[in-house]
């Protein structure tokens, strides 16, 4: 009897081992395989611009139900934007803007607002599993992000953002683009407000000995960032993504002081 109870228990403890949500601690396993893809989606923005509502609405929409889209709102165009990012010029070069609004879609094209071209993206898998861990010491925050690739790649880099939700500006508003017709609709909440970048905007190398078939990068909590007493730390969060060629391959995004597994979806040999 004993052995007919080892032999239903152990797979079971086997299999409860395996995990894909928050608060699970990221091994070096063996799993080479598919992973869930995210869509990063940045958008260049201002509270002077009175048609950046317009596509605001529209992803603030879609993130009610879609959980793999991710948003991030880079503040400037005018140097009195009150949630400037220092870096958004140096975006706007990259990405050749034209005019505001613009929305980059996982950084290879201007998003032209149909839900489609974002919700196309969600069911293709990613040969590249991301996590994130991070940990709060008072104002001082620690990150660190892994990678497990499932196939070989060469000129990868990495990007890290951190995030702030519900900052109430005014902002300017052409038309009733979903908030109203106000203008400008005072006491606005902005989302998903890009407050620092802990690498370069472009993105840092990933060694490629490390992003071999079956091979871990791990930043090892190098990136730090002493949060601004007039930030809300509480209301913070944190983008990751590999790029590859200046295009997006896979991103994440974690609330402070959690560690993620990598979003695994099946095994090359399943």
């Amino acid at each position: 009897m004993k052995k007919l109870i080892l032999i239903f228990i152990l797979p079971i403890i086997l299999f409860s081992c395996e995990g894909d949500d928050d608060g699970i601690t990221i091994a070096n396993d063996d799993f080479v395989g598919d992973y869930k893809t995210n869509v990063l989606v940045e958008d260049l923005t201002g509270t002077w611009c009175g048609y950046c509502p317009r596509p605001a609405f529209k992803l603030a929409e879609l993130k009610k139900t879609n959980s793999q889209l991710i948003v991030v709102a880079s503040h400037g165009g005018r140097d009195w934007e009150p949630m400037l990012n220092p870096k958004h010029n140096d975006l706007a070069t990259a990405f050749q803007i034209s005019g505001y609004p613009y929305v980059q879609l996982n950084r290879k094209d201007k998003w032209n607002e149909q839900i489609s071209k974002i919700t196309e993206l969600t069911p293709i898998s990613s040969k590249i599993g991301l996590a994130i861990e991070s940990s709060l010491s008072e104002r001082t925050l620690s990150v660190n992000i892994k990678a497990k690739f499932s196939e070989d790649f060469v000129g990868l880099k990495y990007v890290i953002y951190v995030l702030e939700n519900d900052l109430i500006y005014d902002q300017a508003n052409y038309a009733d683009f979903g908030y109203g017709a106000d203008n400008p609709i005072v006491g606005f909440k902005h989302d998903h407000v890009l407050r620092k970048t802990l690498t370069a905007i472009l993105g840092d190398a990933v060694p490629t000995e490390a992003s071999k078939k079956g091979e871990y990068f791990d930043t090892k909590l190098l990136h730090t960032y002493t949060i601004p007493d007039d930030y809300n730390k509480d209301k913070m969060e944190i983008v990751a993504f590999i790029i590859k060629d200046n295009k997006v391959i896979n991103a994440r995004h974690s609330e402070f002081g959690t560690t993620q597994a990598l979003e695994k979806i099946a095994g090359l040999n399943d």
